[in-house]
C-alpha cells in the first residue's frame, strides 16, 4: 500500500504477513481461506457479534493515528 503504509505502526510488517501467511499454506494445505491471526478478529466480528464494537474501536484508532 505504499510509503503511507510502510510508515504506519499498526501495519503488519510484509515479513511477518509473508511469514505467517506461508506457513499456514504449508500446515493448513486445503485451506480455502487464509487469515493471518492478525485480521480474525476483523474477519470474525460479524459472526461473533462483535462488528459494531470492533468497526467503532478502529475508526476511533484510525481517526487518532490519522491526528484528527
Amino acid at each position: 500500500m505504499g510509503p503511507r503504509q510502510a510508515s504506519d505502526p499498526n501495519a503488519m510488517p510484509l515479513e511477518d504477513f509473508i511469514a505467517e501467511t506461508m506457513n499456514i499454506l504449508k500446515t493448513s494445505p486445503h485451506a480455502t481461506e487464509i487469515c493471518v491471526e492478525r485480521v480474525k478478529a476483523l474477519r470474525f466480528a460479524e459472526a461473533n457479534g462483535g462488528y459494531d464494537a470492533f468497526f467503532k474501536n478502529f475508526n476511533h484508532a484510525m481517526t487518532a493515528a490519522a491526528g484528527r
